[in-house]
């Protein structure tokens, strides 16, 4: 059984977004769209400050909430870890996108659909790396084999400093400076919204109002809430 992670080593991270740029090329996306995005986070009080750059991306959860919402079935969890999607089942509700608890999908008007990172799994199925870690200049990337005793991923999440994403296959690892978890995810709980279409909203709106219908209603509402309370989760690191 393979069993995927991920390892982004911020230390060494240059900021370089050359993984955007070759996730936007992988995946033709509108320059505008990015799956992968690229921040500046900043630490202490001048002149006392640090600093690093850290990553917005799908964590591929262990538990995805996007599929949870999903109503048509399109978001999935493979066996092997990555989070992906059947973009002819997409009905464009962009529930997903409020059940994510990173702001890690994007929205294509065009294809009227939820896109987000896959990471690259039909690379992964023929035994190529992800865009992202092919191109990252300083090898801060790295994904491997969890079952495989001989991946470069066991070494790797062993470094000083790595914290793993609580519920996902992602691991980071900070620089020496910068302790505080709050510069990997500072917004990673759902709307009460979210909660209300799992437990209440989706089957209620499955029975009498069908599956796409009730997701669009909902989704309103979710992304009417999520506007109140800024939007987003850039969290001013950029």
């Amino acid at each position: 059984m393979t069993r995927y992670a991920y390892f982004i080593d911020l230390s060494i991270c240059a900021g370089c977004e050359s993984c955007t740029v070759a996730c936007q090329n992988k995946n033709g996306l509108d320059p505008n769209l990015a799956y992968t995005r690229i921040h500046r986070y900043e630490a202490g009080t001048y002149p006392d400050m640090l600093g690093t750059f850290v990553v917005n991306q799908c964590l591929h959860c262990d538990d995805p909430p996007c599929a949870q919402v999903c109503p048509t079935g399109a978001t999935q969890k493979t066996a092997e870890g990555p989070v992906v999607v059947e973009y002819d089942q997409c009905i464009g509700c962009k529930y997903c996108m409020v059940a994510c608890p990173y702001d890690a999908r994007v929205f294509d008007e065009e294809k009227n659909a939820a896109r987000k990172c896959t990471e690259c799994a039909d690379r992964l199925a023929v035994g190529r790396k992800p865009a992202c870690v092919e191109t990252c200049l300083t090898g801060a990337r790295i994904i491997g084999d969890l079952d495989d005793p001989k991946s470069i991923i066991h070494e790797a999440i062993k470094r000083p400093n790595t914290i793993q994403m609580a519920g996902t296959g992602f691991y980071f690892r900070l620089p020496p400076q910068i302790t505080s978890q709050e510069a990997l995810a500072d917004g990673t709980k759902g709307t009460g919204v979210v909660y209300a279409w799992q437990s209440v909203l989706q089957p209620l709106g499955q029975l009498f109002m069908g599956g796409a219908a009730a997701a669009l209603l909902a989704s309103a509402a979710a992304f009417a809430v999520k506007s109140v309370k800024g939007g987003g989760a850039d969290h001013g690191h950029e």
